[in-house]
């Protein structure tokens, strides 16, 4: 059996890392398809790249695990995986053990894993780890006719200036979702706006008069993608005042319709399954449905 061998990654390692996560989402479902490009922008932006581990076998990466990434420094989400065909030999418990110990005893690790994944959820718990929430994958075939949505608010594209309304929003409109945390404009901007995936032409806000009271941001999932065959609506929410008053439908029968323009095939979203507001009724009546569920665990 070819030996397995650990390294910090560097970042003439992205194009490699990008296929092996590509390889393991194609073969297993697990995680994200990834570009180079993306894997560059995440080392420049999110982590270092001797914040990740790599595994090799034979010359080939064969598994990766992020240590540390950009977010609330009491709670950060870790990203790794292991080709399947190398699953079974300890590969997957040496890098989550890697993962643990360089990200110290302070603060909440957060790692996902599939409902469906066994072996995953088995090695998160013999580290401690304990299931804290449930996340559904929604999908929307953007072909299907647009269901009719009415609200008595105003809803409008996305306009370059609206930034510093939308983040009014975002913290209001977030502040009673599972893991939120409070975040300053520029940060806010940089991780929402700014981003290079961000997609303008589909993204839209709700106004009441002149007050931005709730929105829908759209994002591709690469930036080598040219022509993405889904595009994920990565926030939604409604300010507490203006809820109730069909600002979110109105606002996803506005994405799909542009969607459908742009020629997009599809929607997804990911939603947290046990939200306080509501939202998965409302995905449902707007046409998403369910693709697969993702738990989160954390220390208990």
């Amino acid at each position: 059996m070819i030996q397995v061998t650990y390294r910090p990654a560097t970042m003439a390692d992205a194009a490699a890392l990008a296929r092996l996560r590509t390889a393991v989402h194609e073969e297993s479902g697990h995680g994200r398809p990834a570009a180079e490009v993306d894997v560059v922008r995440e080392f420049t932006e999110y982590a270092t790249p001797d914040s990740v581990l790599l595994a090799e076998a034979g010359g080939d990466l064969v598994g990766w695990a992020y240590a540390e990434t950009a977010g609330d420094p009491g709670r950060r989400f870790l990203p790794g995986g292991v080709l399947p065909a190398h699953r079974g030999r300890g590969i997957g418990r040496r890098l989550l053990s890697w993962q643990l110990d360089r990200f110290g005893p302070a603060g909440q690790p957060i790692i996902g894993c599939r409902s469906t994944d066994l072996a995953t959820e088995a090695l998160l718990r013999r580290f401690g780890l304990r299931p804290q929430r449930s996340f559904l994958w929604m999908t929307r075939d953007v072909a299907l006719p647009t269901l009719t949505a009415t609200t008595g608010l105003t809803v409008a594209a996305y306009r370059p200036g609206d930034e510093h309304a939308l983040w009014v929003a975002h913290q209001e409109g977030f502040a009673d979702h599972y893991g939120f945390h409070p975040t300053p404009f520029e940060e806010w901007a940089d991780r929402f706006p700014r981003d290079k995936r961000f997609r303008p032409d589909l993204s839209f806000a709700a106004w009441d008069g002149d007050e931005l009271v709730a929105f829908a941001l759209c994002y591709q999932l690469s930036l080598a993608d040219e022509k993405p065959r889904t595009v994920v609506i990565e926030q939604v929410a409604t300010r507490t005042r203006w809820r109730g008053r069909g600002a979110a439908g109105a606002l996803l029968a506005a994405v799909i319709d542009a969607a459908r323009a742009a020629g997009v095939p599809e929607l997804a979203l990911n939603v947290d399954g046990a939200n306080p507001t509501g939202a998965v009724r409302i995905y449902e009546r707007a046409g998403f449905v369910e693709a697969f569920r993702r738990v989160q665990f954390a220390r208990p």
